[in-house]
């Protein structure tokens, strides 16, 4: 009768090493897999949030200089360039600087690099929540009425227009007559906070609102988080042949006192939110006026851009 064999010390030594070799391998594909998705997710994310950021600001920028029955660019009652004293009927709170919802001259306005409502103009409201804005971040500002009528309602800044005049004010009563049409005054100034609400150190874009209340003030909302970069650019309308009259982009602050905008581009920079498991090459990038070196990080980022057309950015008629 034969007598049976069992393992050797040494196979079950190569088994065990095997197995054990088998294991380790599953668990590296598991993991170079569950990274694979933890980026594409990431990558989603992020052009999520640079299109939400684009298509607000868009809109906005589409908007801005609509006077409800009055044509673009047409004279308005009461209103004031930024920086200079608000008539006290329509003054607005929120300390960030005099007559920033009043200027409807300038529409589209902002500051190349600064926090700041115009060139000379800063914005004296801290940035919220943390007081804490990006350097070199744009603002852009955006005044408009609001794309419904609305009710007169006092303690909100309110636009009434007919076809030849528009007036602003506070009180709740309208005066030019039956055909007047009330429109909620819209003034927004976007920047770019350093935190989020919630997590400081990962950065926002907000903005200062225009809302209404016992008197009008400016409040701060969070819009977007995630977006590290705003920067904006403006081709403008001029005399010579060059593309047909219109400059080349230039930088939103850097334009001229009455320059009338032909189009504005928009570029968003958009951070992941979850820091990488490993640091990531991340390649230098150049546009706008703005470069950022080539660096390493465990955090990606994503480059978005967008060109708008005003669609009230005509002159008076």
């Amino acid at each position: 009768m034969r007598r049976r064999r069992g393992f050797t010390l040494v196979e079950v030594m190569i088994a065990a090493t095997l197995l054990v070799l088998a294991v380790a391998s599953a668990l590296t594909l598991v993991a170079h897999g569950r990274r694979a998705h933890r980026s594409a997710e990431a990558e989603a994310r992020m052009a999520e949030n640079a299109r939400a950021a684009l298509d607000l600001l868009a809109h906005e920028v589409r908007m801005a200089g609509y006077l409800g029955r009055l044509p673009p660019g047409s004279a308005v009652d009461g209103a004031s360039p930024v920086g200079t004293a608000a008539p006290a009927s329509l003054a607005a709170g929120g300390a960030c600087v005099e007559s920033l919802a009043l200027d409807l001259h300038a529409p589209i306005a902002g500051a190349d690099g600064a926090y700041a409502a115009a060139a000379g103009a800063p914005l004296a409201c801290p940035p919220s929540p943390g007081g804490r804005s990006v350097p070199g971040s744009d603002t852009l500002v955006v005044r408009r009425a609001s794309t419904s009528p609305a009710a007169a309602t006092p303690g909100r800044l309110q636009l009434e227009s007919t076809r030849r005049a528009a007036r602003l004010f506070t009180d709740g009563t309208s005066s030019l007559g039956e055909d007047a049409q009330v429109n909620d005054l819209e003034s927004s100034a976007f920047y770019v906070s350093a935190d989020s609400t919630g997590q400081p150190g990962y950065p926002s874009l907000r903005r200062k609102r225009l809302v209404g209340g016992t008197t009008p003030a400016f409040q701060d909302e969070e819009l977007v988080a995630g977006v590290e970069d705003l920067q904006v650019e403006a081709s403008v309308v001029g005399d010579d042949d060059v593309a047909g009259g219109v400059s080349p982009f230039l930088p939103l602050g850097s334009l001229p006192p009455g320059a009338r905008i032909h189009a504005i581009r928009l570029w968003v920079l958009v951070r992941s939110e979850l820091p990488e498991p490993l640091v990531e090459p991340l390649p230098s990038l150049a546009y706008s006026n703005r470069a950022w070196p080539a660096q390493v990080a465990r955090q990606r980022r994503q480059l978005a851009s967008r060109v708008v057309e005003p669609r009230n950015a005509g002159g008076p008629p």
